[in-house]
């Protein structure tokens, strides 16, 4: 087969990339031995593009298609390897200004470790200051959508400012008031430790952040961040709940909390699984299957309380109801299996219509715990809840948020050694303004970490929580999990 100087331009591509068949390739090579011009050309590498003949030889269709094919796949190479380089280049600018995002919100990071530093030298004013912590919240949470992903550690990156400010004025109460103890001054030291860890942690990210080309290279270390934070929540949560250090809180045995649950449930031998949550101190999710009983919820590990379930198992119908003092008595019984058999309650039907919330039949009682003549005060409204079905008596939900710090709410013996009358202008100095007497009843107070019987005054905006018993100002836990 011989060829004219054109086709063998057209063919020379596929002749480098060795896509010809072998009596093509053959052409070309014999053509290139005697046409000095081709062969000077391919000897210089310059192709084939400055000739100009006119075709009297045609090739096969196959050679044709073959052709262009191959023009076809190097045009798609070129293409793909252009998009490439245009994709690297988009990475590796959307990298840089992601870097430079990350350095200039980092100021906003620092001037927050470096506040929580300095209130917390005197953290008795802490929710005086607090503005302080806000000026660069904003930033962190924009920092926060910044971070890529594998800087992201579900490390927490801003202290829980209202669990911290609790702790601060129970701090400031319990000194003015005389009764600052070990724990008081060990949990400002932690609290002292940790802001100080966190403040040379974000210092360190801070500067590798702002040091000069080297700092595109720099991740940020968001558990070198959150530990120091989470550590400082952790404190602030049990001192307010407990008046204690993290370190002393102890969680029941899982096979005891088992217990307590197929107690309050009837159902001997249930199959519990627990799950603890991560996100919550010391609660567990379970659930409980005994035959078509299907229980699940939510139990406090350092009471054993249960604070909320639902029976995923139980089918509502429209059956006849129940007479109301019946099902009355089976919400008893079991609010008696999961707070104690000392436990005592007030008791009152919240509906008892054919349809609540979308469904039928449902008794819905709300009640409050009860010690002698004194109720349980929720500073919140009146948050517990048990339903059954009125056709059945079986349980259906619970929800009992936020649980009991414990069972001696129900044990103690209270006794309202001052009057309201007597309570009243101490109430009014210490408001500023005159007050109207609310009620007497039992909060869990932070201040004497333990369950107390108080006269509840009220003035314009604030209430205030006077002990019946010794006269301390007392301040109720609103502790959520």
């Amino acid at each position: 087969m011989k060829l004219n100087c054109s086709l063998v331009e057209d063919l020379y591509p596929l002749y480098e990339e060795n896509e010809l068949r072998p009596e093509n390739r053959r052409a070309v090579e014999e053509h290139l031995q005697h046409c000095r011009e081709c062969r000077e050309l391919y000897q210089k590498g310059s192709g084939f593009s400055e000739l100009s003949f006119s075709s009297e030889e045609t090739l096969s269709k196959e050679v044709d298609d073959r052709i262009r094919i191959g023009f076809r796949l190097r045009r798609m190479k070129m293409i793909a390897a252009l998009l490439a380089v245009v994709i690297l280049v988009s990475g590796i600018n959307q990298y840089a200004a992601n870097r430079e995002k990350v350095a200039t919100l980092l100021d906003g990071v620092y001037l927050y470790a470096e506040s929580l530093n300095e209130i917390a030298k005197n953290p008795y004013e802490i929710d005086r200051n607090g503005q302080f912590l806000s000026y660069a919240a904003e930033d962190i949470v924009d920092l926060d959508e910044e971070l890529i992903w594998f800087e992201r550690k579900n490390a927490p990156l801003l202290v829980n400012s209202q669990e911290l400010d609790e702790m601060a004025a129970t701090l400031r109460e319990r000194r003015n008031q005389g009764l600052e103890d070990e724990t008081d001054l060990k949990a400002i030291e932690l609290l002292q430790t940790y802001a100080s860890t966190l403040f040379k942690h974000v210092g360190k990210e801070y500067n590798e952040f702002h040091h000069g080309y080297s700092s595109y290279f720099e991740f940020l270390d968001t558990e070198g961040i959150g530990n120091p934070i989470s550590k400082i929540n952790e404190l602030a949560f049990f001192y307010n709940r407990y008046h204690k250090l993290p370190s002393e809180m102890k969680l029941i045995k899982e096979k005891n909390l088992k217990e307590i649950i197929r107690t309050a449930f009837n159902a001997e031998d249930g199959k519990v699984e627990f799950e603890k949550m991560n996100d919550h101190y010391g609660v567990y999710r379970f659930d409980l299957q005994q035959g078509k009983t299907k229980i699940d919820g939510e139990m406090d590990g350092y009471s054993g309380i249960i604070v909320s379930a639902f029976n995923y198992g139980h089918q509502l119908n429209d059956q006849k109801p129940l007479e109301q003092r019946e099902v009355m008595k089976k919400a008893e019984q079991m609010l008696k299996s999961i707070y104690g058999k000392t436990a005592a309650f007030e008791i009152n039907v919240e509906q008892n219509k054919e349809e609540i919330e979308g469904q039928p039949n449902l008794y819905r009682f709300r009640f409050t715990p009860v010690a002698g003549e004194y109720k349980l005060h929720f500073p919140l409204g009146e948050p517990f809840v048990i339903e059954f079905d009125a056709g059945t008596g079986g349980f259906y939900m619970l929800s009992a948020q936020p649980a009991l710090h414990s069972r001696e709410l129900f044990s103690k013996n209270y006794q309202e050694k001052l009057s309201q009358a007597s309570l009243e202008t101490k109430a009014e100095q210490i408001l500023g303004e005159p007050v109207k007497v609310i009620g007497t009843g039992i909060i869990y107070s932070t201040v004497s970490a333990d369950h107390v019987l108080v006269h509840i005054f009220e003035g314009k905006e604030k209430r205030i929580y006077i002990n019946a018993e010794t006269g301390i100002v007392e301040r109720p836990s609103l502790s959520f999990h």
